[in-house]
């Protein structure tokens, strides 16, 4: 299927690594040109160098600070001419602890970064979407943020909250042609479930719970992500979309 994003413009952050990074590769195979942005400079210049089929600008982002957002943006536009597409994949996952056992420090940044950060860069880029009548945005949201549990009530809060988010932003934006949606994931093999790498047995106890056997990958998530910023999804907007195996469905 043709998605017509041929030479459309993207921002995505998080994008040096993980489901970000795969879904720039997808995007690229789209015609898209690519902006990624991660915190991670090395790993930045890394990615960069593998994402050979087309266009790709890098900036260094921390999403916890507005200004910098700001700054992102407007590298997009002065490289790229425009931004049709933000795609919010900036985030971590915090300690696996009961929320008895965690304080304060522990969910700052869990705060600032997946809630704050996705919203300081959907602001950064809204005013020029809404100046050119057109936009898409995909935040990468998680099951956890629609039914939390055990060890990740902090996590899944924010999640949660991107979710709410994602929903009232659509209702805003809508009279702009500008899609808002999210995409929640389950369980995923990306730099922030390392961990599994060295458990076969936690491993295939998280698979259990999944109806199709086994846990995901980026590439699983990212094609529903890049459709998602095609119009053949033109009628598609405030959705929080499960691509998580049938998690929660067994």
């Amino acid at each position: 299927m043709d998605l017509a994003l041929k030479d459309k413009t993207a921002i995505v952050t998080g994008g040096a690594s993980g489901i970000g990074l795969c879904t720039a590769r997808f995007l690229q195979r789209e015609g898209v040109r690519v902006l990624i942005a991660d915190i991670q400079e090395e790993t930045l210049k890394e990615a960069a160098a593998t994402l050979n089929q087309g266009e790709v600008e890098t900036f260094a982002l921390d999403v916890r600070h507005y200004d910098a957002c700001e700054a992102m943006v407007r590298h997009g536009i002065e490289n790229f001419g425009h931004v049709d597409i933000l795609i919010n994949s900036a985030g971590i996952s915090g300690p696996a602890l009961l929320f008895v056992e965690t304080g304060p420090e522990d969910w700052h940044d869990l705060i600032e970064i997946n809630l704050i950060g996705v919203m300081n860069c959907c602001r950064a880029v809204t005013e020029h979407m809404i100046e050119r009548g057109s936009g898409n945005i995909v935040t990468l949201a998680s099951e956890a943020g629609k039914g939390n549990e055990k060890r990740i009530v902090a996590y899944g809060a924010t999640k949660g909250g991107v979710i709410s988010f994602t929903r009232g932003l659509a209702i805003e934006l809508g009279r702009h042609n500008i899609k808002v949606n999210c995409v929640c994931p389950g369980v995923t093999h990306s730099p922030m479930t390392a961990y599994l790498k060295d458990s076969q047995e936690l491993e295939k106890r998280f698979a259990s719970a999944y109806p199709l056997g086994r846990l995901g990958i980026p590439e699983d998530i990212a094609p529903m992500i890049v459709f998602l910023c095609s119009d053949r999804t033109s009628w598609v907007t405030g959705q929080a979309i499960s691509v998580s195996g049938g998690f929660g469905r067994s």
